[in-house]
């Protein structure tokens, strides 16, 4: 008989061996679970135990918790919708100039649309925020650089 500490960190058991090795296949008791033999005080890990090395190499793999260094904030995965923000960001200068902004906001909405479909396709990918901030902001700084280059060509056409 064994008794483990189950991920809600409370003690579970006495369970026999046949009990345990079924938890072993459903997922509830992985490799690290922290175990003890009914009578004895040492606590310790179940790959420890001989016992239940066939169990835990037949084990289904835990799934992927999705978290990473990031926390998950960045999606890293998403390349347009990444690229799209920060260029958005970057628009914000350019769209004071006239032609070359209009060209870069464009390219922020197409990049912006790219990382939406992405994350629309693939919802792992993450990124669907950073894409609506890249279309936004596209489509402001082309509408903004769009009048300004307007308002500057048409001022130099009248000079002439």
């Amino acid at each position: 008989m064994y008794y483990i500490v189950g991920s809600d960190n409370q003690s579970h058991g006495p369970v026999d061996e046949s009990t345990l090795k079924e938890w072993i296949s459903q997922g509830r008791a992985i490799a690290q679970t922290q175990a003890c033999r009914e009578g004895n005080s040492e606590w310790k890990a179940l790959s420890l135990f001989p016992e239940f090395a066939t169990a835990l190499e037949n084990a289904p793999t835990p799934p992927d918790s999705g978290g990473d260094a990031t926390g998950g904030l960045i999606p890293y995965k998403n390349k347009h919708a990444l690229v799209g923000y920060y260029m958005s960001i970057g628009g914000l200068l350019l769209m004071c100039v006239p032609v070359i902004g209009l060209g870069y906001g464009i390219a922020v909405m197409y990049c912006g649309i790219k990382g939406r479909k992405n994350a629309q396709e693939n919802p792992e990918v993450k990124g669907s925020v950073h894409a609506w901030i890249a279309i936004i902001g596209g489509a402001v700084e082309s509408l903004v650089a769009a009048g300004w280059s307007i308002l500057v060509i048409g001022s130099a056409l009248a000079d002439k």
